[in-house]
């Protein structure tokens, strides 16, 4: 792959299943359905370039995110008053639950032509691509290949407890509204008499049970996360079309 990607993708297992993947397409379309196969063949390739953009571009906010923060002046750390760094900061939170929501929604997309190319009767929205997410390729693994270590990882990522949280704060931001850096000050005192304040910063999202600590991390937490579950997918993307293209 000449396109460069963060040093944590992991390139090896998806350059190869890549590879390996695109051998289930016919080289020559046929007379009866010349633009088809094309067809078919560009939206798995395509898919699977997207996969790649989006997670550099996950990686990129997450830089871009602690660069605005380490930026920041004395006055916006105290006080929150400077609306032109939150939008900055806001649109790398926005831009990165998005991008990381389409990394696993393109996977799903690719693997469904992929399925496909073996199993045609149990993928019945090649011609209408709008109809396929990430519910309707598990689905439709589930049919056609119910043994596969695959489905089961593709039933364990709808339920992952990391994906929904990711997936529900994408929602609300792309929705309905913007999160925004919330700061707490208070104070107790002890039975000493010794007072003690504490300072507190979350990202807050009306609408979302998640807390979420406002600091240089707040990206990076998630991005790992994605990574894991991103890593584990596409091994098992790999270990199914190897095994599949034996039987």
């Amino acid at each position: 792959m000449t396109f460069s990607m963060p040093p944590t993708f992991p390139q090896d297992t998806f350059q190869e299943f890549g590879k390996r993947a695109s051998e289930l397409f016919p080289v020559i379309p046929t007379d009866e359905t010349p633009n088809d196969l094309l067809q078919k063949q560009q939206h798995f390739e395509r898919a699977l370039w997207a996969v790649a953009y989006r997670y550099r571009a996950c990686s990129e906010l997450n830089e871009a995110f602690r660069a605005l923060l380490q930026g920041a002046s004395d006055h916006w750390r105290k006080w929150n008053a400077d609306e032109e760094l939150n939008y900055r900061l806001e649109q790398c939170l926005y831009h990165f639950f998005a991008n990381c929501v389409s990394v696993f929604d393109s996977l799903a997309f690719c693997l469904y032509f992929v399925g496909a190319m073996m199993a045609p009767e149990h993928f019945p929205y090649i011609s209408k691509p709008n109809n396929i997410k990430l519910k309707t390729t598990t689905s439709a693994f589930a049919s056609a290949f119910p043994n596969a270590p695959i489905t089961e990882h593709l039933w364990g990522l709808s339920e992952n407890p990391e994906f929904k949280k990711i997936k529900t704060i994408r929602n609300i931001l792309a929705h309905r509204i913007i999160g925004r850096r919330n700061i707490h000050i208070c104070g107790t005192t002890g039975a000493d008499g010794k007072y003690t304040k504490t300072r507190e910063e979350i990202w807050y999202i009306p609408g979302s049970n998640e807390r979420l600590e406002f600091s240089e991390k707040l990206i990076q937490h998630h991005l790992e996360e994605t990574n894991r579950l991103l890593t584990t997918l596409v091994s098992v993307s790999l270990e199914f079309v190897k095994s599949e293209r034996r039987k």
